[in-house]
């Protein structure tokens, strides 16, 4: 069952367990998303390929230094500072998890980033945020918006990009970058069906059942977005997909066997889910919100 509305205690479960807290400060770097490899590149560098992801958003994204962008789901800021440091990018985060918000503030200021990057409470659903800008602040609204990897949670993608398509201006730019199955999961061969059906109730990954790769550019579509790219980037991302299974093969069946391998959701998610790689796609989705 897919959730209808905003499922915080599912959030918390995935992203403030000791576990995750542990597994994304001290593996990820307080990064919250996948990697890129480009061919002939090692796959065992994953910091690397990171931040090689990160350069990819701020490519598609294609807009000058100074523009203000909307990061949806940025929970500890990392791809904001990015944006901001390597791009000039003006970056207003929001997230629905107070403890992302603190941390992407702490370690913005920490950075001398806080002139750059901002970070507010909000559900991507119902952005908090006045048609074509923010309250009081700048005419015209947001130059751009991306979701790195969050959509997948999103429990009404189609009103989530509708709210992206709200706060842009015109020609405004929107970057969807993420996973996502081949087709419905209802429809994936029923061994692949038994083990992700379970994993994205965990991770609380209900988008991931209302689109797939297929629909994707027809929701964009739907949302008044005319779609610019749609970019299978699986070969680029299957490296890291690789070397993470590699690397924590075994400590996750170590956990799992002697602890609670609820406590260690995201090291389930780099080995079992290697077992239905197959079924599942990376894309980039560059949009645009037509000039009036």
């Amino acid at each position: 069952m897919v959730a209808q509305e905003l499922d915080l205690t599912a959030l918390r479960r995935v992203y403030g367990r000791a576990g995750s807290r542990w597994f994304y400060t001290r593996v990820a770097r307080n990064a919250r998303h996948w990697g890129w490899t480009e061919p002939g590149q090692s796959k065992w560098r994953l910091w690397r390929a990171q931040r090689q992801l990160q350069d990819v958003l701020g490519h598609k994204l294609a807009l000058p230094a100074g523009s203000r962008v909307l990061d949806a789901g940025c929970g500890a800021g990392v791809v904001a500072r990015a944006m901001a440091t390597r791009f000039g990018l003006l970056v207003t985060g929001v997230d629905v998890l107070d403890f992302h918000l603190a941390e992407a503030r702490r370690l913005s200021a920490r950075a001398a980033l806080a002139d750059r990057t901002d970070f507010h409470w909000g559900d991507y659903h119902e952005l908090p945020f006045p048609d074509g800008g923010l309250d009081g602040g700048f005419d015209g609204g947001f130059d751009g918006a991306y979701s790195m990897e969050t959509l997948v949670h999103s429990y009404h993608p189609a009103r989530a990009l509708a709210e992206f398509h709200r706060v842009l201006r015109p020609g405004g730019r929107l970057v969807l970058l993420g996973p996502m199955s081949t087709g419905p999961v209802d429809q994936l061969p029923a061994p692949a069906r038994a083990l992700l059906e379970p994993y994205l109730d965990a991770m609380a990954m209900g988008g991931a059942l209302l689109y797939h790769a297929g629909t994707l550019p027809q929701l964009l579509a739907g949302a008044g977005f005319e779609v610019e790219e749609s970019l299978d980037a699986t070969p680029y991302y299957l490296p890291t997909t690789e070397a993470v299974h590699a690397y924590f093969r075994l400590p996750w069946e170590l956990l799992r066997r002697l602890g609670d391998p609820a406590r260690w959701l995201n090291l389930r998610s780099t080995v079992e889910m290697y077992a239905v790689r197959e079924h599942i796609a990376w894309y980039v989705h560059t949009a645009v919100k037509p000039p009036r």
